[in-house]
C-alpha cells in the first residue's frame, strides 16, 4: 500500500490486532517459517478480515432514500 490515508492506517492497525490475537494462540515464539499451512492461512485471513471490517465500519454511509 503506497501512502495510506488515515482510514487505511487505522484498518492496518486493526488487521495487526486480529493477527496478534491469533498469534497468542499459535505462540509468539513460533517462527513464520515453522507455521503450518493452516496457521499461515488463518493469519492471512485474520489480516484481511481485520482490515476489511475496519474499512467497512468507517466507510461513509450512503443513504438509499430519494432526496426529494
Amino acid at each position: 500500500m503506497i501512502d495510506p490515508d488515515e482510514r487505511e492506517r487505522e484498518a492496518l492497525i486493526q488487521a495487526l490486532k486480529s493477527m496478534g490475537l491469533l498469534m497468542d494462540e499459535i505462540g509468539w515464539s513460533t517462527r513464520f517459517k515453522d507455521l503450518t499451512a493452516e496457521q499461515a492461512a488463518k493469519l492471512a485471513e485474520a489480516a484481511v478480515d481485520g482490515f476489511q471490517s475496519s474499512m467497512l465500519a468507517f466507510a461513509p454511509q450512503i443513504s438509499s432514500e430519494v432526496p426529494f
